[in-house]
């Protein structure tokens, strides 16, 4: 369980840290009303991802393990494909101070922008369900324990950004921004070789 734990928090804190609609609207409502709403934007996964899971998972549970290896391999490279511009956007990346009035409703802003997003169905489907059936081969506590370390970095990642912009908004410095991002390239990095090779080996 600890290892699945350890996975699925890598893998979050690398998607709350990176550029998207919902880090975005992360720092627009902190800007805009405090951490609170911040913290309300970035929980907005908890609520939008469960039908997502429930799919992906149901649906890679009646294919053949043949299958389910071969869209591991995709998911490897998925994440490697991250990991790339992940390290490309980091040399350039800001944090969008100047769209503070933009973000609305909190909460159910965060859960539109993460549902209406591709990625997340990208990744449960292509990485985050194949390992979830892996891990059930072996106990159902490992695949909790890969959406506990998942949840609790995307969420937490972002509801400290919230803080931290709250408390020192004028200090928070983009190159402390860019350099998680590119540590996140290279945990991405590691993930994405491990999922090839675990993928791989499975063929023998």
């Amino acid at each position: 369980m600890l290892s699945y734990f350890a996975l699925g928090a890598g893998i979050g804190f690398v998607a709350g840290v990176s550029p998207g609609p919902v880090l975005t609207l992360v720092v627009a409502e902190t800007l805009r009303g405090g951490w609170l709403r911040g913290a309300a934007v970035a929980a907005g996964p908890l609520l939008s991802d469960g039908p997502i899971i429930a799919l992906a998972f149901l649906v890679l549970a009646q294919l053949p393990p043949d299958f389910v290896r071969g869209i591991s391999l995709l998911g490897g490279a998925f994440l490697l494909y991250l990991a790339a511009t992940t390290f490309v956007n980091a040399r350039r990346a800001r944090l969008k101070r100047a769209e503070r009035l933009t973000a609305r409703g909190g909460l159910l802003k965060g859960l539109l922008a993460r549902a209406l997003s591709p990625n997340p169905y990208l990744f449960w489907f292509l990485v985050g369900a194949p390992l979830l059936l892996q891990a059930a081969q072996e106990t159902w506590l490992a695949p909790l324990g890969f959406l506990l370390g998942y949840y609790s970095t995307i969420v937490g990642s972002n509801v400290a950004l919230a803080l931290a912009l709250h408390r020192y908004v004028d200090l928070f410095s983009e190159r402390l921004y860019r350099g998680l991002l590119l540590l996140g390239s290279a945990i991405l990095g590691v993930y994405g070789l491990g999922l090839l090779g675990r993928a791989a080996a499975s063929d023998h």
